[in-house]
């Protein structure tokens, strides 16, 4: 009796060992499938042959998409899992061209760019070619040739050696900036040219090819007020101007004969 009670107890024994054994074994399989797992998604977040995830960019209007893409250092191929949203933002902050920008994560595998961009005012000739500037005069830009002209050009004055990030201060340029910044966009948009005559002179040229003697720089506000108003009636009327005088107290217009 005894006898078949130990028999009993190492049988119960050795199968216990077994059981164990097995369920070690079992344990050790799924850590390492578990790690298995876990190492191919690394080595997929991290893979430069994929495109993981998308990069939005929002706000912007005068600076490229391309433009935007170099600067913030993002490659061709994007995986957002090896970008950081702190680097991007320093990157674009130090283009002038750029007032504000905001670089969120948007889950699961977007980033999101927002960009408040400076608003370009003018060109003006320089010696390079074309410089882009801004209402306070801040060269944001420089460019050989001007493919294409989204606001107007500033006539009569011809800047020297200026360069991204200079500020112009002559006071001719100063007041047409003055004239251009108290226009709302779409009158703006209306512009092609401004031409500095003199100090004393001034005239605006549309794309319609109106001339607006803006002349002297006093009271730009109230005459950058007169040119969206007379601007907004001749389009409204379909009327044939010649040019729009705004050098009296009541603008006079003279109509093409």
């Amino acid at each position: 009796m005894n006898k078949r009670c130990g028999e009993l107890r190492t049988t119960e024994r050795v199968k216990a060992a077994r059981d164990a054994k097995s369920k070690t074994a079992q344990g050790f399989i799924v850590l390492l499938l578990a790690l298995l797992v876990l190492l191919t998604a690394f080595l997929f977040v991290n893979s430069t042959y994929f495109t993981v995830g998308s990069v939005i960019i929002q706000g912007n209007k005068y600076v490229a998409v391309d433009d935007i893409y170099r600067i913030a250092g993002i490659p061709e191929r994007i995986n957002i899992f090896r970008l950081h949203t702190g680097d991007i933002q320093e990157r674009l902050k130090n283009d002038l061209r750029i007032a504000e920008v905001e670089v969120t994560r948007q889950f699961p595998t977007t980033i999101i760019i927002n960009v408040k961009e400076r608003m370009p005012l003018a060109y003006v000739a320089s010696s390079y070619g074309f410089v882009q500037i801004d209402k306070q005069g801040v060269v944001l830009a420089a460019f050989k040739n001007l493919r294409q002209v989204n606001v107007p050009i500033i006539t009569g004055i011809r800047l020297g050696n200026v360069y991204v990030g200079d500020r112009v201060d002559a006071l001719p340029l100063q007041n047409a900036l003055a004239y251009l910044a108290a226009l709302d966009e779409p009158v703006l948009n209306q512009l092609s040219e401004l031409n500095i005559q003199s100090p004393d002179q001034m005239i605006a040229y549309t794309v319609n090819s109106v001339r607006i003697r803006v002349g002297k720089g006093e009271r730009l506000e109230e005459k950058a007020k007169l040119t969206r108003d007379i601007l907004a009636e001749i389009q409204q009327r379909n009327m044939p101007v010649d040019y729009v005088d705004l050098n009296f107290a009541s603008p006079f217009i003279k109509f093409k004969q």
